[in-house]
């Protein structure tokens, strides 16, 4: 992997909620059977995280750029989605599980400020056509690398470790193997046509409003209804 360009300074996603939505009718996907090496996890159902499902699911044109990305990577690697269309139930659940955490260790903090705090790693939960969780349209997924046997690899953090070491330029200045695959995820999610959030290496998107804030466009993805089993 050496030689891997670096990952580029990534611009804050204030003011995504500002951004126009021009919703298509585009159905969700199950991610697994989409590609030999694109590996179903659903963490938050193994978690047992409230009203969590089995499987993940994306957006059509999410799915095809997730093969892509996954085609795209060097002879035995592949990815592991953690998550990807996420029901308001387990929006709330994860936020009112990150803020009860941050309650209980900054219990001096002000309410408005500790849900400040929160919404750094866990967008408040909205049914809002016009501001939705990026994850309740389908157009955001959660995910890793994986190796030849198809386990997830060590980026340097595990999925939702909140905190300034999962910045996805949080290795650029500390040369070694994590920093390297953080880059080969960002590339091969970046040339499928996924933008990142600064404050998660593992979090993308298309077609949501953080993709079109990052690109200037329309986002293309609205709230999504529960896909069928």
């Amino acid at each position: 992997m050496d030689g891997l360009r670096p990952i580029p300074h990534l611009l804050p996603n204030f003011g995504w909620r500002e951004v126009p939505i021009e919703a298509v009718d585009e159905p969700l996907v199950a991610v697994d059977g989409l590609h030999p090496r694109i590996a179903d996890r659903a963490e938050y159902h193994r978690w047992g995280i409230p009203g969590a499902m089995p499987r993940s699911w994306v957006r059509r044109g999410v799915a095809e750029r997730l093969v892509a990305a996954a085609e795209s990577l060097p002879d035995g690697m592949g990815l592991a989605v953690w998550d990807g269309y996420r029901p308001l139930e387990v929006q709330r659940a994860l936020f009112d599980r990150y803020l009860a955490e941050l309650i209980a260790v900054h219990p001096e903090m002000p309410a408005d400020a500790v849900e400040e705090a929160a919404a750094k790693y866990v967008t408040p939960p909205s049914r809002s056509v016009y501001a939705p969780p990026p994850h309740l349209t389908g157009g955001a997924v959660d995910l890793t690398l994986t190796g030849a046997d198809g386990a997830p690899l060590d980026l340097g953090t595990g999925f939702d470790a909140f905190g300034p070491e999962a910045g996805t330029r949080a290795l650029e200045d500390v040369p070694g193997r994590e920093r390297d695959l953080r880059r080969l995820l960002f590339w091969a999610m970046h040339d499928a046509g996924f933008t990142n959030y600064a404050e998660e290496w593992w979090h993308f998107d298309h077609g949501d409003q953080f993709w079109a804030l990052a690109t200037g466009g329309v986002a293309r993805y609205g709230p999504a209804d529960p896909p069928s089993p």
